[in-house]
């Protein structure tokens, strides 16, 4: 879905967007939800001035506010980089096969 947003040099672009829910016991309005434009240009905010919605110029900078996660794979010894030492003393310690 998109929608159109008119930028400070008076050009209309369409962004993408959203339906958000709105809360008619908080808000009072009629409708359930709302189309707005989705809030994720590192370079433009998005506000409505109750007929269309226009971009301004962001300050700032958006960051990632979840912490950086290890690998899922770094918890599986069979998947590790070096074999694990316990696994390498019971290969040394079998005799070998016959082929």
């Amino acid at each position: 879905m998109a929608i159109d947003v008119r930028y400070p040099d008076g050009s209309i672009r369409s962004v993408p967007s959203e339906l958000r829910h709105i809360d008619p016991a908080k808000t009072g309005a009629l409708a359930r939800f709302h189309h707005c434009p989705v809030n994720s240009d590192p370079r433009w905010r998005f506000w409505s001035d109750g007929l269309i919605w226009h971009a301004r110029p962001r300050h700032g900078a958006l960051s990632i506010l979840i912490p950086p996660l290890d690998d899922w794979w770094q918890g599986i010894a069979a998947m590790a980089d070096a074999p694990a030492l316990a696994d390498r003393s019971e290969q040394e310690a079998r005799p070998p096969r016959a082929a």
